[in-house]
């Protein structure tokens, strides 16, 4: 039947919600939440529409049936579209008393208490236990099933079957292919609140979505000329939301209001031409960047007397990165004394309107929007360093986040004679080509920091005889005295290296060891 069509609009808003609730798996993160409010207030924005066309077709109807009053077929349809449209309002406000209970049973939504929260998200977004046992073991969630296909039904049934395969409803309860769980399990078991108010709202959206479907079918019915109405004007409905993971598409539908499916119009975008099928423009354009982004157009329509009046409109959207947000929060290192580069994002909002802090040292931009690098005094106390994060939009400044980092200095280096690097039996050859001693960092994160040598002692103690020692400063060069006696290195006799000095970027520091090789 038509409600077990699946749309390719439904197919995308269905995916979008199973990948959101599969990073669950993860760790529900505060990033990930946002995410949902942000994704409801899209649905929501494009639930007004919605009403809004929904409004309009109802009162083109009636005008029809004001205009026509002895038309059987207007008064008919008149009737029916009172019928569906009474359905949907029965299914809007269970729909709303529902989240109603759900939301005020969690502490409600924020209202500027909560920094870090949006206006309206959800306070206790991460919980997963209350709605669970409404919906599972309360039966809650058979209920709302059971409704809406009920809904579906209720509105299908104004139609004839013909034109009952012509609506794709997204209202349906079908589980995932191979799945033993029930539709309600799927949805609500494992969800946190923010995704199960996100999909409440889908559902709201699907059943005025079905209405409008319905609905446009009966004022088709009516009559194949233009409905005369008193005011065009030019709609946008996104097919995906306006936030938009980048390398995703942004779809919209972009209709005049209250006028007949039948009408035909000139589309253009950004001043480009877009294909208009059913009297709906289908505009559809890769997402990229990050931020947000606006577009204007003009719909062109032919009035019945031949002339040509234009209705100009403007449309936005926000491209995102992807949300997954990993860390090894052991790992959240500043060093002291040197650059470390960071970068700082804020999903929805371009680099420009970003705001970073640090609570210590400074922050200078490092090319790129976004990058940045921290640098922090070698003689700095303190233990940790907190970036703050806000967004400058509309006038106003709003703390986004924050994170820490423990402040550590560089590593001391590990001294190298020639190319003996460690303690031990070496070969006399090693011994014998050692003309200089090193401080070298191995294994550190960053690259280019360096330490230099600036005094030591080196003392040749032969297996037989007394040791010859000699104190070298601001050279690293292994004193020539010195050198010559390793050309003649036997077996058993020992170089040691110690009181070693080296520059580096926290200034002179003494190295923890030194060097003892014994010729093999």
């Amino acid at each position: 039947m038509a409600g077990g069509n699946v749309s390719p609009r439904q197919k995308m808003i269905n995916m979008m919600y199973l990948v959101l609730t599969a990073l669950l798996a993860l760790n529900v993160s505060a990033e990930i939440l946002k995410a949902f409010h942000l994704v409801e207030v899209s649905m929501s924005k494009a639930g007004l529409n919605i009403d809004k066309k929904n409004a309009d077709i109802l009162k083109a109807i009636d005008s029809y049936v004001s205009n026509n009053p002895t038309d059987a077929k207007g008064k008919n349809a008149q009737v029916e579209a009172a019928k569906v449209d009474k359905t949907a309002k029965a299914a809007l406000k269970y729909l709303g008393d529902l989240k109603t209970l759900l939301v005020d049973g969690e502490g409600g939504k924020n209202s500027g208490r909560k920094e870090g929260k949006a206006d309206g998200e959800i306070e206790d977004a991460s919980n997963m236990e209350k709605h669970a046992n409404l919906f599972i073991v309360q039966g809650k969630g058979k209920e709302l099933r059971d409704n809406i296909n009920k809904w579906r039904d209720d509105m299908l049934a104004v139609l004839s079957p013909e034109l009952r395969k012509v609506v794709k409803s997204d209202l349906n309860t079908d589980v995932t292919p191979g799945s033993t769980q029930t539709w309600e399990s799927e949805l609500f078991e494992h969800s946190p609140l923010a995704a199960v108010v996100t999909l409440l709202t889908k559902i709201e959206n699907d059943v005025k979505n079905t209405e409008a479907q319905v609905l446009d079918e009966l004022k088709k019915d009516l009559t194949k000329v233009n409905i005369v109405v008193d005011q065009f004007d030019a709609k946008v409905i996104p097919n995906k939301g306006t936030y938009i993971i980048a390398g995703g598409k942004y779809e919209a539908d972009i209709f005049l209001a209250a006028s007949s499916s039948r009408s035909t119009f000139d589309l253009t975008v950004n001043g480009s031409k877009v294909e208009v099928e059913n009297g709906i423009g289908k505009y559809s354009v890769a997402a990229s960047g990050q931020g947000e982004k606006k577009y204007k157009g003009v719909i062109t329509q032919t009035q019945i007397d031949g002339t040509k009046k234009e209705y100009p409109f403007e449309g936005e959207y926000f491209v995102t990165q992807p949300l997954a947000v990993v860390s090894a929060t052991k790992m959240n290192v500043i060093y002291r004394a040197i650059a470390n580069p960071i970068s700082v994002s804020v999903p929805g909002f371009d680099a420009s309107q970003i705001i970073a802090t640090p609570s210590t040292g400074s922050l200078t931009g490092a090319g790129q929007a976004g990058n940045y690098n921290i640098m922090v005094q070698p003689n700095d106390p303190a233990q940790e360093l907190v970036i703050n994060v806000s967004v400058k939009a509309d006038g106003t400044t709003k703390k986004m986040g924050e994170m820490r980092f423990r402040l550590k200095n560089v590593p001391k280096p590990t001294p190298q004679l020639g190319a003996i690097d460690a303690d031990g039996e070496v070969e006399a050859s090693k011994i014998k080509s050692a003309n200089a001693v090193f401080s070298m960092l191995k294994d550190f994160p960053f690259e280019g920091i360096n330490y230099v040598v600036k005094g030591y002692t080196i003392i040749f103690q032969p297996r037989v005889g007394n040791a010859v020692f000699e104190s070298v400063s601001g050279n690293n060069v292994v004193p020539s005295r010195i050198r010559g006696m390793l050309q003649n290195v036997k077996p058993g006799d020992k170089v040691l290296v110690v009181s070693i000095k080296a520059q580096g970027p926290q200034g002179l520091v003494n190295l923890p060891k030194g060097i003892v090789a014994i010729c093999r």
